[in-house]
């Protein structure tokens, strides 16, 4: 596994994560920021402190994802690339999604943020597909930027063995 590779790739989609999700949020008037929705979770309030806290967060998994995307190039698929990280970026979206609906909410409301629900559903529907877009592009990003893997796929045509008798 090339892990440098891994590592840029998760960083660059997380900051196009991030981005795309900022503007969204400007854009439909909600907070949709992931860094102060992280942070917020984290520690319970919201400020400077707490967002740089909830972005850290954002790497963290965004470089676990890109580690286990790249162990699904080098040992499932065996190669890589933005339509096979598109493919699989779409079951990571519908995750990601999902897992958002189960974030503890507690320490959002105690910092005056309402809950956001699965795909940010409680933010509107430009949310929501930004949200997928998002993800989807993470995938996009992170399969061309990993190049190509070191484990091939193997040859699909048979080889033979050559068994013919030498003359005596």
């Amino acid at each position: 596994m090339k892990l440098g590779r891994a590592l840029v790739a998760g960083l660059v989609g997380c900051g196009l994560v991030i981005v795309a999700m900022a503007i969204a949020g400007a854009v439909s008037g909600t907070e949709a920021d992931l860094c102060a929705l992280t942070g917020a979770v984290i520690t319970g309030r919201t400020g400077a402190v707490s967002w740089l806290v909830g972005c850290l967060a954002q790497v963290v998994v965004a470089i676990i994802a890109a580690l286990i995307y790249a162990a699904v190039f080098e040992w499932l698929v065996r190669r890589a690339g933005a339509l096979i990280g598109l493919a699989i970026a779409v079951p990571h979206a519908v995750i990601a999604g999902i897992v958002i609906g189960f974030l503890p909410v507690s320490g959002m409301l105690n910092a005056g943020i309402a809950a956001p629900g699965a795909f940010l559903e409680y933010r509107g529907w430009v949310v929501i597909v930004t949200f997928v877009l998002a993800h989807v592009g993470f995938g996009a990003i992170v399969g061309a930027l990993y190049g190509t893997t070191l484990h091939s796929v193997p040859s699909a045509r048979q080889t033979w063995r050559d068994v013919t008798i030498e003359p005596l």
